[in-house]
């Protein structure tokens, strides 16, 4: 069965209360090419009230940007317009933080001292984007959760992952000299199921699935899809391709293998 459908990654897409951003989608990667668009219309039609100077104690407004200086609790949820962020009640922000919108924050979210979110970044209920981790046109799903310098680009993570520290979602293909002076991206193309698909996308992260537990200092090639429960063992190098639910993926001897998971 080939797997592409959001469905296929993330079965409880029913609990999350953004999962509008699938309708309607043929291919799971395809929300990562429609999420700016999708966040935006969040905001535009958000009835949440604009932050008062109250609510955002604690946070500093500069040239477009969010920067926390001290630890932020929201009191409830509430727009800032300028930045272009929605921050939901309950979310937790430390010092040293920055937010760049379109950005969104479900409640009980909480971001880390040093992380940095660089706009279009839906960061859903309960999820963690943890110290010094970069999150750059991302989705986290509930609980979703990358604790210690990580980087997140163009991904989609499922509810209750896990992304060990160091982690790297590499989303950019390598380009001839050629390709850079002409700032030419050729579309990220995946093999599923041994059929070529080109996915459109010229940055694409990784697909990682509901459960999947990611190990300290792993990096995923662009275009790498996890299915549900994959565990990858710290240190590995993920080739792109779709990997199928529960696959234990390692390194040894030089050569990878995904099999299926004892546990």
């Amino acid at each position: 069965m080939k797997m592409i459908s959001p469905n296929d990654y993330f079965p409880r897409l029913d609990s999350f209360n953004y999962s509008a951003l699938f309708s309607g989608l043929g291919h799971v990667w395809d929300a990562v090419g429609a999420l700016e668009e999708y966040i935006r219309s969040v905001l535009e039609e958000a009835e949440a009230p604009e932050g008062s100077e109250g609510d955002l104690k604690g946070l500093r407004l500069e040239e477009g940007l969010i920067l926390s200086e001290g630890l932020f609790v929201a009191p409830k949820t509430f727009m800032n317009g300028s930045a272009g962020v929605l921050i939901e009640k309950g979310v937790r922000i430390e010092p040293g933080v920055v937010i760049k919108g379109p950005t969104v924050l479900c409640e009980g979210a909480e971001l880390r001292h040093g992380a940095y979110l660089r706009g279009s970044c839906l960061i859903g209920p309960d999820a963690v984007v943890g110290h010094a981790t970069e999150v750059k046109n991302s989705l986290f799903l509930n609980h979703a959760e990358a604790g210690h310098f990580a980087y997140v680009g163009d991904s989609l993570l499922g509810s209750d992952s896990n992304l060990g520290a160091g982690t790297k979602l590499a989303n950019l293909q390598f380009r001839s000299e050629k390709e850079k002076r002409d700032q030419d991206f050729r579309p990220i193309n995946i093999r599923i199921d041994g059929e070529p698909i080109d996915t459109g996308l010229r940055k694409f992260g990784a697909v990682i699935g509901e459960h999947c537990e990611v190990g300290c200092n792993v990096v995923t090639s662009p275009g790498t899809l996890l299915g549900p429960g994959c565990w990858v063992v710290p240190n590995t190098t993920v080739p792109k391709g779709a990997y199928p639910a529960r696959s234990m993926i390692k390194a040894a001897g030089g050569k990878l293998t995904a099999s299926p998971r004892k546990s």
